[in-house]
């Protein structure tokens, strides 16, 4: 099976386009923007001759190849030395016409980052960096009773239709034609924060839709919610029983030890 010419076209342009994204952002550091490029070309996005005859797999490329571009684009951002008054090296941000960064002046205006020794100097001094400071992260509990009610009043994210991006690629793998001539790989791609999955588990397009918002819900809710996830509490539950079970045969061991000691005597 061959490749159509206009989809050869759209990949050359897919790669052509992740080149100029590359060369906007890495902008005046040649290093990583020649790695970038090479991790591209034999890893990411590379086919084996049978591949760059499969219409999917192409497409696939084709698709992770704007992705990459637009994350590069909006999301990616490089840091650039420059002198403060005090002579001491300080590190700014550089940003681009396309980086996306909404209506936070904090991220507009940020002010430059002390190099690492001027940041143990003043450590040393006894002061602190108190303008853009991080806030301290929420505790998460250890015992599993405060875990569950903590998982019951944290903040479910909410997904909305219109913060998603979805495509739509031929399946892979077993399942016949059901699955390798049919467009029933589901992919979703979260706008605000790039996260992406993809869904194939059964043959129905409807129901991979379905399955893929529920898995992107859970890695949002992994996100805006460590440690108090639904997945983090299943885990905390399996452990909980893990210690309990062992707190029980325990105390049962101990208890025939004494029985074994009485019946000794």
């Amino acid at each position: 099976m061959s490749v159509a010419p206009s989809l050869r076209a759209a990949a050359r342009a897919a790669y052509r386009d992740l080149l100029k994204a590359s060369a906007s952002t890495f902008a005046g550091d040649e290093p990583i923007q020649k790695a970038f490029r090479l991790k591209m070309r034999t890893e990411t996005l590379a086919l084996d001759s049978t591949a760059r005859n499969d219409a999917g797999q192409v497409e696939e490329k084709i698709q992770l190849a704007k992705e990459l571009a637009a994350t590069l684009r909006r999301n990616v951002v490089q840091a650039r030395r420059v002198e403060a008054h005090s002579g001491e090296p300080s590190w700014s941000l550089r940003f681009t016409k396309d980086t996306e960064i909404g209506d936070n002046s904090t991220i507009k205006d940020f002010p430059p980052v002390q190099s690492n020794r001027r940041a143990r100097r003043m450590e040393k001094s006894g002061t602190t960096l108190t303008d853009h400071a991080v806030p301290p992260e929420t505790a998460i509990p250890r015992n599993f009773s405060m875990l569950k009610k903590a998982h019951k009043q944290r903040k479910v994210p909410e997904l909305r239709e219109e913060d998603l991006e979805e495509s739509f690629v031929r399946g892979s793998g077993p399942g016949g034609q059901s699955i390798n001539k049919t467009e029933n790989n589901v992919q979703l791609l979260h706008k605000p924060t790039g996260l992406r999955v993809a869904c194939q588990e059964t043959r129905s397009l409807a129901t991979n839709r379905m399955l893929a918002r529920r898995h992107l819900l859970e890695k949002l809710d992994k996100v805006y919610n460590p440690g108090l996830s639904k997945g983090d509490l299943q885990r905390a539950k399996q452990n909980e029983r893990e210690r309990q079970r062992r707190k029980k045969a325990k105390k049962k061991a101990k208890k025939q030890a004494e029985q074994e000691a009485e019946d000794g005597i």
